[in-house]
């Protein structure tokens, strides 16, 4: 099992046993064909079209995403994961590494979820806030023949969160 799924595994194992009947086999429309996607949908409740400029949520906003999920394996279920990063150590760069040094946030639910940007006890948060660099990543999980499972589907890339 890699560092990143342990750690993940260990933010959300409440949540994956909770949810993985609920999502067994779900998503896409079963043509293997479709392309699997994820954007920010709302801020604060506001749609966010392809059309306008590009979102800049802060801390303390409340995101959904708009998800397109492929036909997945009958074990695997979709959720999402938003992170976000600052340069907590001090030397100039922002590691982007799950296991980083510079993690500041991290969240894992289903992809109908509305996800508080920074929540209410995220190293983010107790620091103060301040801008951060910050992704949410469509992934696949689920357990097969006893081994845990996560592949990486879409991600929204590194967009700026300001404090």
């Amino acid at each position: 099992m890699s560092h990143r799924t342990m750690l993940v595994w260990m933010i959300a194992a409440g949540l994956i046993f909770g949810a993985a009947p609920a999502f067994a086999g779900k998503g896409g429309s079963g043509a293997g064909s479709t392309t699997p996607s994820i954007t920010i949908a709302t801020v604060d409740g506001t749609s966010v079209s392809a059309a306008t400029v590009k979102p800049t949520p802060k801390l303390g906003d409340k995101l959904t995403f708009a998800t397109t999920v492929p036909a997945l394996a009958g074990w695997e279920y979709p959720m999402v994961v938003v992170s976000c990063y600052q340069d907590v150590n001090g030397d100039g760069t922002v590691d982007t590494n799950m296991l980083g040094p510079d993690i500041v946030y991290s969240w894992v639910d289903k992809p109908s979820a509305t996800f508080l940007l920074g929540a209410y006890a995220s190293i983010w948060t107790q620091r103060g806030g301040g801008p951060a660099t910050c992704r949410a990543e469509l992934d696949a999980y689920g357990w097969k023949g006893g081994k845990e499972s996560t592949r990486i589907l879409a991600s929204t890339g590194d967009w700026p969160a300001a404090a």
